[in-house]
């Protein structure tokens, strides 16, 4: 007899499942389901316990780590909320990879400003240190500033997410675990102060899944101060700029990089106060990434 199982989290060669019955399981890994992730679905052996298999993804989530080797960090996912706070200065760079990386999922994405009591203290002093998101107001994306500390903004930020599969993902010491502990009140997450240096200490370790009342799911994420999102060509990379995309079917070259090729629509888009040139730059950066990789292929 098998069961249909949830992945809550991994361990090296064992993972935590939430079993039908609402019961959680730490079950045995083989090594041929060693990629298996948070939020995966798989079949358990009811008396073993051991994985027999594990059921197709809707998506995953994947970063490179350190050796610039892909890691998978969840699966399953419905929306992906980009965390940042305040402190530390908000990593304009990071959010644009993370984008790229979330529509190419896909799934749908969002940002979460932190610590917003810090740029809106409750005695009214005047504060600048609200982040400036104004490169992303015309995605349309959808910005909610809170503060896991105060409450503030909090409910509507539940009800946004409501329903499907969330994970929080971002920067070290933007309090993502802070954030789902304040969302989960019943969970106990370890969390960690931010240090003198303005970045937090690695307290997740693992991805992991939290079911919510009344429906859908959190997944806290492992901080990352960088994300190099799989991107094989050029056409992905695209895929992560729909409005450089927009504009660039009106460049006169179809191969057009947007970097000195006249008659480039998209660098006359920046030029027209249209997209913010901040996306274009983030877009070079990334295109100089995928040819210093050999991926070119556009």
């Amino acid at each position: 007899m098998s069961l249909l199982c949830r992945v809550l989290a991994r361990y090296g060669s064992e993972i935590d499942v939430l079993r039908p019955d609402g019961s959680v399981q730490r079950v045995s890994l083989r090594r041929r389901f060693d990629d298996v992730v948070c939020g995966d679905v798989v079949s358990v052996d009811a008396l073993g316990p051991a994985v027999q298999s594990r059921e197709p993804r809707r998506n995953h989530l994947r970063r490179r780590d350190g050796f610039n080797r892909p890691k998978t960090i969840a699966a399953n996912i419905d929306r992906v909320w980009i965390v940042v706070a305040p402190r530390p200065a908000i990593p304009r760079l990071l959010i644009d990879r993370f984008l790229v990386g979330i529509r190419n999922l896909p799934a749908e994405a969002g940002i979460i400003v932190n610590k917003s009591d810090l740029a809106h203290p409750a005695d009214g002093t005047a504060s600048n240190l609200d982040p400036d998101l104004s490169a992303y107001a015309h995605l349309c994306l959808p910005v909610f500033r809170v503060s896991a500390h105060t409450g503030l903004g909090l409910e509507s930020f539940r009800t946004a997410a409501s329903g499907g599969s969330n994970i929080l993902v971002g920067p070290s010491g933007v309090g993502k675990s802070s954030l789902i502990q304040a969302l989960l009140p019943d969970e106990r997450l370890r969390i960690a102060e931010v240090g003198q240096s303005g970045e937090g200490r690695h307290t997740t370790t693992t991805g992991r899944w939290y079911e919510a009342q009344g429906g859908g799911a959190w997944i806290d994420s492992p901080g990352v101060r960088d994300f190099s999102p799989e991107i094989a060509s050029v056409e992905q990379l695209v895929q992560g700029f729909p409005d450089l995309s927009e504009h660039a079917a009106a460049c006169r070259f179809r191969d057009c990089t947007h970097r000195s090729e006249p008659g480039c629509a998209v660098r006359g888009a920046v030029d027209q106060g249209v997209l913010p040139v901040a996306r274009l730059e983030s877009w070079r950066e990334l295109l100089e990434t995928l040819v210093a990789d050999g991926r070119d292929r556009g």
